[in-house]
Formats: C-alpha cells, structure tokens, sequence
C-alpha cells in the first residue's frame, strides 16, 4: 500500500505541475510587451503624431493619433485603429503607413503592459483599452465617438487581428483588414502544447465567434493576407476564417511570406486592400 500511495503521489505530480506551470505562467508565454526606445519618439514626431492618454481598470494608457499627410476640412475621412502583432508595439505602424493613402488617419493603440501603457492584458482588458482610447480619441478631436463610427475601420496583424475584431465588434465598425489572424487562441494552444493542455488557456480569443458578429452586419467586408510559408499561425486559419464568411471575407494566400515579414512583403498590397475596403465602405 505504501508503494501505491508513492506511484499515485508521484503520477498526481507530475500530472499537476504543467497544469499548475501554464496557469499561473500563461500570460508570459501568450504576451510580448516591450517599451518604447528613444527611436520612436523621433519616428512620432516625424509623423506628426501625438499621444492620446486616457485610463482604464489597468491604469493609465497611451495610444497614439497620426493625422492624415494631407489637410483636410473638418474630421478626416478614414480613421484606421490599428493593433500590432505580438512582440510588437503600436507606433511599428509608422514603418508602413507613409506609403499608404495620405487621406488616412490612424489611432495606434498598445495593450496593457505595452509601450506606456500601464497594467497586464486579457481580452477583457485589450477591449476596455480599445473602447477607451476610441473615446478618447474622439474628445481629442473635438467630437463624439459616434460621428467617428463611421469613419472608422480597423487594421490588425497576429494578435492584433483578434484586437482588431473585438473593436470592430465593441464599435459596431464593418469594414477592416486582417494579416495572419489565428481561428482561437485555443487552436493555437492546441499545436503549442496539443491536447488536452490546450484547454486550460484562460485567454480566450475567438475569432470565428467575433468574425461572426461583425460579418453579420449589412455591408461588411473583411480583407485577409495570410503567408503560406507562415510558421507561427498556419496559413489554414486564416483560410477558414474566410471560407466561413464567402459573402464577406477576401482571402490573399502570400506565397513565400512568413509570420515576421509578410507586412514588409506586401505593405503596398495592404495599402491597396485598404484603399478598396474604404471606398466599398463609403455611403
């Protein structure tokens, strides 16, 4: 009986250390954060960006406005809320947006923990930030949220592309464009760590669920770019998301594009696809 008693001990332990490891450790393994360098401040001002600063649940948050290249009356036409990938930080937009319409505007925003930005992320909170700095935006230009919605689309890659659906839900916004988006964060689990550890994710993104709702809406369009050669969120994903939603969704198979430098690949494609979803969005 004594040796049983060992056999069980030793088998409950070794069961219950990676369940206790990814419970209390998942955050580390999902999130990326890094602050800013001295470069970004010079890359900010270059574009003549400024900080929009505003608080939530996780303390005080800064997100950042990029007005459009070219002056126009009143608000601008587009407003693009932007979220970057994992690892990566808001203001890493700016390599990208001076080749894309000078008529955009962008609201870059970070996730908690990211950048300035003060406290830890979970979805939750990723869409409390995102709410937030809308609002905030909106008092920064001198109007309301409302008259923002529908100049608003959303641009995501990675991670951000679950941020960029839950905004796009949360504000009721239509129109967007998704690089390598994941279908859930537990399918992502599942080739990590496989079955069944892939369950105890505790950070539950959806992007079928999400995706589904925002696809409902009269008018949506999403654009999808995918890398085929992508080794962190296989390039299925991204294709059943948009076999999911034919009426809705556009799907771009990037033939030789990876995870990291698909952006770079074809940031004048985006651009483009950018440009379509504005114009089918526009009354």
């Amino acid at each position: 009986m004594p040796l049983l008693k060992r056999q069980l001990r030793l088998a409950a332990i070794v069961i219950l250390t990676p369940v206790i490891f990814l419970l209390g450790c998942q955050s580390k393994l999902i999130y990326y954060p890094n602050p800013y360098r001295a470069e970004y401040e010079m890359m900010l001002r270059d574009a003549k960006g400024v900080r929009v600063r505003f608080t939530t649940s996780q303390g005080a948050q800064t997100a950042f406005y990029i007005p459009p290249r070219v002056t126009t009356p009143g608000l601008p036409p587009t407003i693009w809320l932007c979220f970057c990938g994992n690892g990566s930080l808001a203001l890493d937009w700016l390599h990208f947006t001076d080749v894309w319409d000078e008529r955009f505007a962008y609201l870059l925003i970070d996730y908690p923990s990211y950048g300035d930005c003060a406290g830890k992320p979970t979805p939750w909170r990723i869409r409390e930030s995102s709410k937030a700095a809308f609002a905030a935006l909106a008092q920064h230009l001198g109007t309301t949220g409302q008259e923002l919605q529908p100049r608003s689309v959303v641009l995501g890659h990675s991670l951000g592309c679950a941020a960029a659906l839950m905004a796009a839900d949360d504000l009721n916004l239509r129109h967007g464009v998704l690089v390598s988006p994941f279908t859930s964060m537990t399918d992502m689990g599942r080739i990590v760590l496989g079955w069944p550890l892939c369950y105890l994710n505790l950070h539950r993104f959806d992007n079928r669920q999400t995706l589904n709702r925002v696809s409902s809406q009269e008018g949506a369009q999403i654009v999808i770019f995918h890398g085929a050669e992508d080794e962190v969120i296989p390039v299925r994903m991204g294709r059943e998301l948009a076999l999911a939603h034919t009426q809705t969704v556009i799907f771009h198979e990037v033939p030789n594009a990876h995870h990291n430098d698909i952006l770079s690949l074809v940031k004048g494609r985006i651009g483009s696809a950018m440009a379509a979803v504005v114009a089918q969005a526009a009354p």
